[in-house]
């Protein structure tokens, strides 16, 4: 059998041939990478239960096609924020994966490695903040297919002007309606052009 599509924890304990609690306790010890459905279920990626059985050394067949066709990136240091944006984008677009992180310099680490096809970044950040990370990305962007929208609770006229000579395809409100924000997203996603600073900015 060829598994394609995320993998629930019995799927995966039939697979280890061990017990759903075992897989559970891999996932809890950061061994097993997963991610949550919006119900608040586990899923495992089959690419991920492959590295997982080289890395201890399993030797069970197991045969894969990695459809993860999209990663985003969300860089914002707003911990609640960026959950509530994960959970909203998971249960809108399930198969994408999504990776979040408080940080901009870590951020940029990140993006090297996963090369994402969508970065969500806030302005204000300690340490390396939005515009920093924008001006350092400017020759990286073009390694591979990626846009960035920028997500801020703090777009005067000012900051959108700064924002317009950047990367940045898109400037969304922090306090903008989540509908509004999924839809620019899934815009952007599946635009090949960027799509004009202003025409959701608010």
């Amino acid at each position: 059998m060829i598994y394609k599509k995320p993998l629930s924890v019995g799927q995966v304990a039939e697979i280890c041939r061990v017990s759903k609690k075992t897989v559970l306790n891999w996932i809890y010890d950061g061994g097993l990478k997963a991610f949550t459905t919006y119900g608040g279920h586990y899923r495992v990626w089959p690419a991920n239960v492959r590295k997982f059985l080289d890395s201890t050394g399993m030797d069970i067949p197991f045969d894969f096609i990695d459809e993860r066709n999209t990663t985003i990136l969300i860089i914002d240091d707003d911990l609640d924020y960026s959950e509530m944006l994960k959970s909203a984008i998971s249960a809108e677009m399930p198969t994408v994966e999504i990776t979040t992180t408080d940080d901009g310099y870590e951020g940029l680490m990140l993006i090297g490695e996963l090369k994402p096809q969508l970065v969500i970044l806030d302005i204000k950040m300690p340490k390396v903040d939005g515009f920093q990370v924008l001006e350092l990305l400017k020759n990286r962007k073009t390694d591979h297919d990626m846009k960035v929208i920028v997500v801020s609770g703090y777009l005067d006229a000012e900051t959108k002007e700064q924002l317009s000579k950047t990367i940045a395809d898109q400037a969304m409100d922090k306090l903008a309606d989540i509908t509004v924000l999924i839809k620019t997203i899934t815009a952007v996603l599946r635009s090949e052009k960027s799509v004009p600073l202003d025409e959701s900015s608010g």
